[in-house]
């Protein structure tokens, strides 16, 4: 199993989004939500999530334009992705923070619902 954060990491979640049926064709038109988790050793890592008419896709680094950006310090991340915590606990606590449309959240909310089904083999 890849390490949680690692680029081999995003390359299994990059993976298993593009082999989804459930997330391919989950938009019209590109979403992008974007991910910073602020690690404990002072790095940043950044990673984002497009789903559009295709398949979906994990790129690692910022996107070009995020539709909304979820920054979250490591421990809060490391607990969502353990599926010990969500992400309005987090939100809070203040562990997590929003920047862009969080409409896009309400607008999407049924295929953000299958994301973590989705990536729910990297976590083991």
């Amino acid at each position: 199993m890849a390490e949680f954060l690692s680029a081999a990491w995003l390359t299994r979640l990059d993976e298993l989004a593009q082999a989804s049926a459930a997330l391919t064709g989950a938009a019209e038109q590109p979403v992008v939500i974007e991910q910073e988790v602020l690690r404990d050793d002072g790095d940043t890592v950044v990673y984002h999530l497009v789903l559009g008419p295709g398949p979906a896709r994990v790129h690692p680094g910022p996107a070009e334009h995020a539709d909304l950006s979820l920054v979250a310090t490591e421990d809060a991340a490391r607990r969502m992705h353990a599926g010990a915590t969500n992400a309005q606990s987090c939100l809070a606590d203040g562990t997590l923070r929003l920047r862009g449309n969080p409409d896009v959240l309400a607008r999407h909310a049924e295929v953000l619902e299958r994301v973590g089904d989705v990536f729910a083999d990297a976590r083991r």
